[in-house]
């Protein structure tokens, strides 16, 4: 896990610039991975953990939203890690209706350390949380 010092953040474009060089591989797209990867959308988010943070999910069609861990290999040969550090984290609407698709599902994540300490999950329609 990267902890990190924020220099500067431009809202218009979504850069962030640290104060030092990340350590490990962060990985983001302005849109949907899910054609090159089965239908999984691989995009990830860093975001300013110094306050409190929420996901929520909208209800579409009882889709709501989903984290998703998990270690992949890439068609390259490189294995990327998944890993999850939540603290003080709250997740509403977040799981899909009448599936196993959690509000926070681990799927292969063999590799990496994870946690989810101090957090709610709560609103969803379907499991609240997998492993």
């Amino acid at each position: 896990m990267d902890t990190m010092t924020i220099e500067s953040y431009d809202r218009d474009t979504g850069i962030i610039t640290f104060t030092e060089e990340l350590q490990y591989y962060h990985y983001g797209q302005s849109g949907s991975t899910a054609r090159d990867y089965s239908g999984v959308d691989m995009r990830g988010e860093v975001l300013l953990l110094s306050r409190n943070v929420r996901v929520v999910g909208e209800d579409n069609d009882a889709w709501g939203a989903q984290i998703v861990v998990a270690d992949t290999f890439e068609l390259s040969g490189v294995t990327r890690t998944g890993t999850v550090i939540f603290d003080n984290i709250e997740c509403e609407n977040c799981s899909q209706r009448d599936t196993m698709k959690s509000g926070i599902r681990f799927e292969n994540a063999k590799e990496g350390h994870s946690s989810v300490t101090n957090s709610a999950v709560h609103g969803g329609l379907g499991w609240i949380f997998s492993v």
